[in-house]
């Protein structure tokens, strides 16, 4: 059984595959749920994932919005993934707390694109926090 940690882990790279193959992403996701035993994290991923497809335009606003100056296209693929999933989990999901989305989305730039990547991931949801 995973946890929540790794739950999201596997949203992001979910997440990050839908980049570069967003007419897939619900062939990818259900097969990947098909394929991997996620227990009661399966629920999680789903929605998380799926809830940010539906949204993306919305989210990748919000994102915009706060990122003061950055065109979304400049964003690394790795943190507007993770990213998106923490606006998704902050905008939508009022069971999870904003510390832990913005916690989480620092954590994965770190493990997938680097210490250059944190300040910049923090200070834009750490903006969008203060404004959910």
């Amino acid at each position: 059984m995973i946890n929540r940690r790794k739950a999201r882990e596997y949203a992001f790279i979910l997440l990050f595959e839908y980049r570069f193959q967003p007419e897939d992403i619900q062939e990818i996701l259900d097969d990947f749920l098909a394929e991997h035993d996620m227990g009661e994290q399966a629920n999680y991923i789903r929605e998380v994932v799926e809830g940010t497809v539906s949204h993306i335009e919305e989210i990748d606003g919000w994102i915009a919005t706060y990122a003061k100056g950055w065109a979304v296209d400049r964003i690394s693929v790795v943190c507007m993934a993770a990213m998106r999933l923490a606006t998704y989990e902050m905008k939508f999901m009022e069971s999870i707390p904003l510390n832990v989305s913005v916690n989480e989305a620092i954590t994965i730039c770190k493990q997938y694109d680097g210490e250059e990547s944190v300040s910049f991931v923090n200070g834009v949801l750490g903006n969008l926090k203060e404004n959910c």
